[in-house]
Formats: C-alpha cells, structure tokens, sequence
C-alpha cells in the first residue's frame, strides 16, 4: 500500500467516525427541536464528508487526497478541542486521528 492509500485511508476512516458520533448524537438527541436540528446539521455536513471520501478510491488524486485530509485534520482536531469539555474518549480520539492524518498527508506532501 503506497502513501496515497495511507493518506486516503485514515481520511476515510476519519470522514465515517465523524459520521458515525454524528448518528449518535442524533439518535440521543434529547426531543428539544432545538437538539435534534443542531444533530440534522451535524450529520448533513459529516454524512456528506464520508459520502465524498468513498471517492478517495474511485478517482485517485493528489490534489483530491490532500484537499480532503486537511478538512478532516481541522475537523478531527476542532472536535478535540471541543470534546475536551464533554468525553475524554471522544476528545483523545479525535486528536490521534487528526494527527495521524496530519502525519500522513506530510509524507503524502514530501513524497
């Protein structure tokens, strides 16, 4: 597996745990319209980040992988920031996973 893949693939992986805690937190949110309208717009933006990482594979990019991988650094790493108040998991989770993308896609870059 070349750099392109490790980059692609911890993007991915990225994109669908965002999804993934989005669809938590919708299915727990509480029944406040405003909860569940705040969990919608959520999952709208990681659901569509995940949607599009798939892509990844399909129409392999430098400029695509690299594009995508620093999204989801900025969002893995805001999710650490803002996790910190609310689950040490979620918090140390979503940092090692930016980071990991932050380290691939540098090597992506050097290459």
């Amino acid at each position: 597996m070349g750099i392109y893949e490790w980059c692609a693939s911890v993007t991915l992986l990225s994109a669908f745990v965002s999804a993934g805690f989005s669809i938590q937190d919708l299915l727990t949110a509480q029944r406040r319209q405003d909860d569940v309208i705040t969990a919608q717009y959520a999952l709208a933006r990681s659901g569509a980040l995940a949607v599009i990482a798939i892509g990844l594979f399909i129409f392999k990019s430098n400029a695509f992988v690299i594009a995508l991988a620093a999204i989801m650094i900025v969002v893995q790493l805001s999710d650490s920031l803002i996790g910190e108040k609310v689950s040490r998991f979620k918090s140390t989770g979503a940092m090692w996973i930016g980071l990991t993308n932050a380290f691939f896609l540098l090597v992506l870059l050097a290459a």
